[in-house]
């Protein structure tokens, strides 16, 4: 499911299409039903600007949208590896962020699939110092079960092991984020023994490649009159399109999942139901933005406003009453004026 936001992170339009389509293979289009839907509401694409992420990158994807509006993209790495070369020295302090942490970047015209764009390589030292000490660990428990193999390997004790099977468990060993950082070799079984023997070794040129791109993100756009801290920003607010799937995601919420349909035409009701609800709950933040709350909070607090059914045996008589609220609840309650909701009238209890 592809879903298209603005930036007030309301939905605005989404897209339905078949599971075995590479979001690449879609993407093109989706850009035509962008196009299409503003274009009936009288909207000029042009003024529009459009925020991917890197999955979707490739010439003819590029190429497409330019046409039809303007972009901030990230890049692969290895789609510009010279710019990973770049000292730290050379980057400007851009602005700090929300976790107040210092967002530095590097700006300069670089060509991506044939065309010149500006582009941007930003560094956060603490999402290199987080990205680095993950990569640590991770290699950690990789070496630590090559060695275990290695050694159980070594041991003429167990049943015989042929090389294929030997293959086979290194590459579950071996993510396929290290098969370019750790290399190994399986020899044939050595006469006499059962089992064949490995070795493994570091390649520590791609693991130097692979430091330089910690804690930085390479980001392209045609928008070379926005100044740096726009662009890299306009970029990472694509995080909220990214926390509508966690919604769609979350059981309690608005879940897309499980679905019980077959028909192509029962699932797309199906997820445009739970895109109706999404939208419910991004409209409801939007409204209730001055409160400063993520959602799953505002959530949360309206979910514990409750109200009572209090009976007064002397009269006979009802009345409906809120029970004790927080002060943020209390204050959600009287900005959205839920109190028109409850019936307070006194009521003859039959």
């Amino acid at each position: 499911m592809a879903l298209v936001t603005n930036e007030d992170n309301i939905p605005f339009m989404h897209e339905t299409y078949a599971g075995n389509i590479h979001d690449s293979t879609e993407f093109p289009e989706l850009i035509d039903g962008i196009v299409n839907y503003l274009t009936d509401l009288k909207i000029n694409t042009e003024d529009i600007t459009l925020v991917f992420d890197k999955g979707n990158n490739s010439t003819d994807n590029i190429g497409k949208l330019i046409s039809k509006m303007s972009f901030v993209a990230s890049a692969k790495f290895d789609q510009a590896e010279d710019l990973l070369e770049i000292p730290l020295e050379d980057y400007k302090h851009i602005y700090t962020n929300s976790k107040n942490h210092e967002i530095y970047g590097y700006r300069t015209k670089y060509t991506f699939f044939g065309k010149e764009f500006t582009t941007i390589v930003t560094y956060n030292k603490a999402t290199y110092t987080l990205q680095k000490e993950s990569y640590l660990s991770r290699k950690a428990k990789i070496l630590e079960k090559m060695t275990d193999l290695k050694r159980r390997l070594e041991s003429n004790r167990g049943k015989e092991r042929d090389k294929s099977s030997v293959e086979r468990e290194i590459s579950d060993i071996i993510i396929k984020d290290f098969r370019s950082i750790i290399g190994y070799e399986v020899s044939d079984i050595p006469k006499g023994k059962k089992k064949p023997k490995i070795k493994f070794w570091n390649r520590k040129n791609n693991e130097e490649k692979r430091e330089k791109s910690f804690g930085k993100l390479i980001i392209f756009t045609d928008k070379s009159e926005w100044h740096s801290k726009k662009i890299v920003q306009t970029y990472k607010n694509k995080y909220l399109v990214e926390d509508d799937f966690k919604l769609l995601n979350d059981e309690l919420l608005v879940p897309i999942g499980p679905i019980y349909h077959r028909k192509d035409f029962n699932i797309r009701v199906h997820v445009f139901l739970a895109i109706v609800g999404l939208l419910f709950y991004r409209y409801l933040a939007w409204k209730t933005k001055r409160f400063n709350l993520t959602l799953k909070k505002l959530i949360d607090n309206l979910s514990q406003i409750r109200i009572a059914l209090v009976i007064d045996k002397t009269s006979n008589k009802s009345d409906i009453v809120v029970e004790e609220m927080t002060s943020i609840q209390a204050s959600l309650f009287s900005f959205l004026n839920l109190g028109k909701y409850i019936d307070v009238s006194t009521k003859q209890v039959q």
